[in-house]
């Protein structure tokens, strides 16, 4: 399975891409959000990050973990909007290449870091982290369960988890979808499944939202003003993962509509180690 989410995303050229779509010279020092509109790789891209940062709202003094790293997008607006640390892992070898030398473009490499790794498997000692996030990427996560536990082993007492993810409900979603060409590519859970899943590993559930309406009056907006909104959504999904991420995009609003998916907001804290209890 790692070899197949690898495959999905993994793609040449991605920083090019990125200063192209941004209008930057290659090697020029730039500000963070000069990127914003172009690599924030999820549903509702850039609203979405900064909706979800404000539930987190680090202090400056907190080392973040970002599962699903992706080209550090977020890490980034963290860093650069709440001034905190930011450790990023992903699967896909690519996206953390990118990741770096985004950063350092931005003069962000002493607040971020970027490691290749499996969230199954998260190469850090316990305890390490004051707060974690993954945003939308459970849906490429075979054993969800197991990158709990390590996200759980790392963080500190007390400490937050912000978890978004794409939702099954009721029926089959349309493909291709933006993380996932077939369906033996997504690994999708109902709500109840992934609270399941959090609770096992520890974790204490303080909300669940869902976010499935702010999707659908996006897109009813951009159909109603039939032109793109002015802070580069959509944009950026198609200047990294392709031409035809369009078409998986409007599968992916259909199967919202269509109520065959949601999307998924949990906030949880680290309580006491199942182990211990």
């Amino acid at each position: 399975m790692p070899d197949r989410v690898q495959d999905h995303y993994g793609a040449t050229d991605l920083v090019q891409r990125i200063l192209a779509a941004a209008d930057v010279t290659d090697g020029a020092a730039v500000t963070a959000d000069r990127f914003f509109p172009y690599d924030q790789l999820h549903g509702r891209e850039l609203r979405a990050t900064q909706d979800h940062a404000a539930k987190l709202n680090p202090a400056r003094s907190a080392h973040l973990l970002d599962v699903g790293a992706g080209i550090g997008g977020p890490a980034r607006y963290f860093a650069s909007v709440f001034g905190c640390r930011v450790t990023g892992i992903d699967l896909t070898p690519q996206f953390v290449v990118a990741a770096r030398a985004l950063s350092r473009l931005c003069q962000l490499e002493h607040a971020v870091d970027f490691v290749e790794a499996d969230a199954a498997a998260i190469p850090f000692d316990a305890g390490r982290f004051d707060h974690a996030y993954c945003f939308y990427v459970g849906m490429n996560l075979p054993d969800k369960p197991a990158v709990m536990r390590n996200v759980f082993r790392v963080l500190k007492p007390g400490a937050l988890l912000l978890w978004t993810e794409v939702t099954r409900k009721s029926g089959d979603p349309h493909y291709p979808l933006p993380w996932a060409r077939q369906a033996v590519d997504t690994h999708l859970d109902t709500v109840e499944a992934l609270s399941g899943h959090l609770a096992q590993a520890g974790f204490e559930i303080m909300s669940v939202e869902d976010e499935t309406d702010l999707h659908l009056d996006l897109a009813r907006r951009m159909r109603a003003s039939g032109a793109r909104p002015p802070d580069g959504q959509v944009q950026a999904n198609e200047v990294v993962l392709g031409a035809d991420f369009q078409a998986r995009r409007v599968n992916y609003i259909q199967s919202l509509a269509d109520g065959a998916l949601s999307s998924t907001v949990i906030l949880a804290r680290k309580g006491p180690d199942p182990v211990a209890r």
